[in-house]
């Protein structure tokens, strides 16, 4: 993004703010639940996201912007009985996860907003609250997911269900869009050995200055972590169970004695100083130092050139599938062979594969392209245009519809029967 785009997205959302109507930037209790309160800036924080995914001006539609406030409000009051509930049951969560969940979207409000500086003007809030709203946000969607996976598991939907949905429904089902049929294979990213040795480099001289007590472990982490979510606590991960961290970084560190420093260790996520703080059974407690190992246009050059290779050889053997299990680092690649399946044009979220499947005719494979997931060569099996949904012709989409308004209706009627459970009320 350029320093213009940034600087236009950050005044854009400071002249929201300051059209907000008096009585909005005033904080104060927007609503009750059981014990806990939300107020009205953490509404607006939420609404204004809302608002700006949906594309809403929030000061020139004053009338859609209330509206967004009340769905927030509601949300963040569902979110808290949802961890109000969490609690009776005795459901648990990996803290870490929600941490590094938190620090990514703040990371991605900064990068739009342009500066933690205007962040803060836009939500009338300190960071260190932005991110408060933001982790009970995230715990609550998190024990939501894993509620509804324990819950929705037990629905099922019977042959007769999903014709009744259909009779009473296909007046009103909308047509199927556009859609394709593709495979895929891919690459990510991959540094070559020159970067990897640069990087190696530069951890091993932070290493040695901490060993030397130039500097101490917690300030080099401070000064020179790419861990988002601990460099600003000096490295430190907490006390977290054994199969919390990725293998080989687990393995070194119940390795280390207290106190002591790793040589560095290499992950997906690049390499890393290890320093074990305690051990207590299945438990560790341990701090790092993060160094991601940065690729250059070279490296990608040769992932390309590695995807045209693969490219002319299944050309040539008409194996895709074979190519795909052998070679793609798609973590689905096992079970489906590269076969991604059908999707609807108009709603791919790779908008690359729709860019690209554009120029294909069936059973054509695409020249090496990037997306932000990493180098892809896509075959387009087939196109289907937009047509009429019926019984005959779509019962598999008919039946997952009908599933999910019949889990829709159950997470409706368990939630509402919470708001009895718990003390709610709400004052905007």
């Amino acid at each position: 993004m350029s320093k213009f785009s940034k600087l236009l997205i950050a005044n854009v959302l400071l002249i929201g703010a300051l059209f907000l109507p008096a009585q909005q930037l005033v904080d104060g209790i927007a609503a009750i639940v059981g014990e806990n309160i939300i107020l009205y800036s953490e509404m607006n924080q939420y609404a204004f996201e809302i608002a700006q995914q949906s594309g809403i001006d929030i000061y020139k539609d004053q009338q859609a912007f209330s509206a967004i406030q009340h769905d927030a409000l509601r949300d963040l009051v569902n979110s808290k009985i949802i961890i109000l509930q969490a609690e009776a049951d005795s459901i648990e969560i990996n803290e870490r996860n929600v941490e590094m969940t938190v620090e990514q979207q703040v990371q991605q409000y900064i990068q739009m907003a342009g500066s933690e500086e205007v962040l803060e003007m836009y939500f009338d809030t300190p960071m260190k609250k932005i991110r408060e709203m933001l982790y009970e946000r995230v715990k609550s969607s998190m024990i939501s997911q894993q509620l509804q996976a324990e819950k929705f598991s037990k629905i099922k939907i019977s042959r007769p269900e999903v014709i009744e949905f259909y009779n009473s429904n296909k007046d009103s089902l909308p047509d199927l869009p556009e859609r394709i049929d593709i495979d895929h294979i891919l690459i990510t990213e991959k540094p070559s050995p020159e970067s990897k040795q640069k990087t190696l480099d530069m951890i091993e001289k932070v290493r040695k200055d901490i060993i030397a007590g130039t500097i101490t472990f917690e300030d080099a982490a401070f000064e020179y972590s790419q861990d988002p979510g601990s460099a600003e606590d000096g490295g430190d991960l907490g006390f977290v169970p054994k199969g919390t961290f990725v293998a080989e970084f687990e393995k070194a560190a119940f390795a280390l004695n207290e106190g002591e420093i790793s040589e560095p260790v290499e992950t997906q996520f690049g390499y890393h100083l290890i320093q074990t703080i305690e051990i207590r059974g299945e438990l560790i407690h341990a701090r790092h130092i993060l160094f991601s190992i940065q690729t250059t246009e070279s490296d990608n050059q040769y992932v390309i050139n590695m995807l045209s290779t693969l490219r002319d050889s299944i050309i040539k053997s008409g194996d895709f599938e074979g190519f795909a299990r052998k070679y793609s680092e798609d973590p689905d690649v096992a079970m489906n062979g590269g076969h991604l399946g059908e999707f609807a044009l108009e709603t791919l979220q790779i908008s690359e594969f729709g860019d690209v499947s554009k120029d294909l005719k069936a059973g054509e494979i695409s020249e090496p392209f990037i997306s932000p997931y990493g180098f892809h060569i896509l075959r387009l099996n087939k196109h289907i245009p937009a047509e009429k949904i019926s019984l005959k012709d779509h019962y598999p989409i008919l039946e997952n519809m009908a599933l999910n308004k019949k889990q829709s209706v159950f997470w409706e009627n368990w939630m509402e029967g919470l708001y009895g459970k718990y003390y709610v009320e709400i004052k905007f």
